[in-house]
């Protein structure tokens, strides 16, 4: 499902594979040997000290420091936490099932491993998990108990409400994995769609669903805040033509404690001067409002091309539902240009979305001669859909073997406050893409050029209100109403327009 932290060597990346594809969420058994009764605790006969730095990714991939003297290492699972159940140790990693606890050295005295097997998901939600190292003597301390706090580590409470935590980086925790405004609703996307709800923030989680919708591992999702609304992207064979298949969205919805497929919306309608065999997909991103009822989805317009296709337009399709009833309410050409970074506000009445990207990995030359847009979409009062402004910024689009940079972007929930990560470019053609020491709020730009741009609106004119630079590495979340960002671990607030350092 999700993928591990940028230090995961390539011997990682073969144990993440098979956890994607035969072990995310359940595949095939994983054998937990029982260690009840405290047998766990123990005196080690060993001398090995537990394992420094033991952490999780996510709720199957961990990480560790490697222990001087140790040959292999053991992970225990308690599946409930603090609950009634017993403590277990994971089977080794058996490769004839793909079961059980596999790992490899990763980087410079690291260890990274990953939990593969038929666990229950709500299990690997609720489980407290301990590692030891060993020798030929036997096995060393346990560490303490690491609880994976899934919701945690995908948003930050602000102004009385769950944001999402955003990443550039892109992993699947930026895109299969939402949690509610209300923290009790969580949905995971995977080979099936998996949603859990808890009675409240303490409460432990409880499976709520599972449905199949032929997504494929690590399909993109969206979650309406408030919790009442996923949509799914999908793929749906195409008859005569298995190498093309159709991109869709399936809408689920929740009535009571149950969930149903409500839709699945016709595809994009084409557009204008592209004919047959021309059609239109719907593409990564997409967004839903915060009562559901409005999706915003980028578009791919392709043509067959071999045993492939050839893109031949992009664009953003906006669908509205009204009842029960999912209809498109517009289409909004984007110029040729891919659409990599979309949010919408949860009014649903606002769309932002790029027109145009950097593209770090084709050197200096390329960064300085491509100038980006930001498009702001509204909705007037007769449902249709018309561009507001559009103006310079350095939003990425960059996919290699060293992994992904697409520009975050979040809008509040009127429409009105913009967070952008962003990449400044010195010596720039463009002045808004080349910041200045006056541009930055809060210290001097990074060393990586990363930075969030905070855009306010004011009527129907944008500007950009704080440029605050704190790196890539780090993750980003935009309160509600617009007045709050959280940014590399610091909280930065804003009053009467104008941006406080923490």
């Amino acid at each position: 499902m999700f993928h591990c932290s940028r230090h995961i060597s390539n011997s990682l990346s073969r144990i993440r594979n098979s956890v994607r594809a035969a072990a995310a969420l359940g595949c095939a058994a994983l054998a937990l040997t029982g260690c009840g009764g405290g047998s766990s605790d123990a005196p080690p006969p060993s001398t090995l000290p537990a394992p420094a730095d033991f952490a999780a990714q996510n709720f199957w991939d961990f990480t560790w420091a490697a222990t001087p003297g140790a040959t292999r290492y053991e992970l225990h699972m308690d599946p409930d936490g603090a609950g009634p159940r017993p403590e277990a140790r994971v089977d080794d990693f058996n490769e004839a099932l793909v079961t059980g606890f596999r790992y490899a050295p990763t980087g410079v005295q690291r260890f990274a491993g990953s939990l593969l097997g038929d666990v229950p998901p709500v299990d690997r939600l609720n489980a407290g998990y301990r590692l030891r190292a060993c020798d030929a003597n036997g096995c060393g301390a346990f560490t303490g108990t690491l609880n994976v706090d899934l919701a945690r580590r995908i948003s930050r409470e602000l102004a009385g409400a769950h944001a999402p935590l955003q990443s550039s980086q892109r992993s699947l925790l930026d895109t299969s994995v939402r949690l509610s405004a209300d923290g009790l609703t969580l949905a995971v996307g995977t080979n099936a769609l998996n949603i859990f709800t808890r009675a409240s923030l303490a409460q432990p989680w409880q499976a709520a669903a599972l449905t199949s919708a032929g997504a494929g591992g690590g399909a993109p999702i969206a979650l309406s805040a408030d919790g009442s609304t996923v949509a799914q992207r999908a793929s749906v064979p195409v008859p005569g033509n298995e190498y093309r298949p159709r991109r869709v969205v399936h809408l689920y919805q929740r009535s009571g404690a149950t969930w149903d497929l409500q839709a699945s919306p016709e595809e994009p309608s084409i557009p204008s001067g592209c004919v047959a065999p021309c059609r239109a997909d719907i593409a990564d991103p997409f967004a839903l409002s915060a009562d559901g009822n409005v999706l915003a989805a980028a578009v791919n317009v392709t043509v067959p091309q071999g045993l492939g296709s050839q893109s031949t337009g992009t664009g953003v399709v906006i669908y509205l539902r009204s009842g029960n009833a999912w209809a498109q309410q517009a289409y909004v050409d984007n110029g040729g240009k891919a659409v990599s970074s979309l949010a919408l506000s949860g009014d649903g009445t606002t769309v932002a979305v790029n027109e145009g990207a950097l593209n770090s990995i084709h050197g200096r030359d390329s960064l300085t001669t491509t100038t980006p847009f930001v498009r702001i979409l509204v909705r007037q009062g007769d449902g249709s859909w018309s561009q507001q402004a559009r103006f310079p910024a350095g939003v990425v689009q960059a996919l290699d073997v060293s992994g992904s940079r697409f520009s975050a972007m979040a809008l509040s929930h009127d429409g009105s406050t913009l967070a952008l990560h962003a990449l400044n470019v010195p010596g720039h053609q463009t002045p808004e893409l080349d910041l200045q020491r006056a541009d930055l709020s809060c210290g001097a730009v990074a060393a990586d050029a990363w930075y969030v741009g905070l855009h306010a609106r004011n009527g129907s004119t944008w500007q950009r209100q704080a440029a605050i630079s704190r790196g890539l590495e780090t993750r980003l979340a935009l309160a509600s109403n617009g007045d709050a960002l959280f940014y590399d671990g610091a909280l930065f607030t804003r009053s009467n327009g104008t941006w406080a350092c923490p």
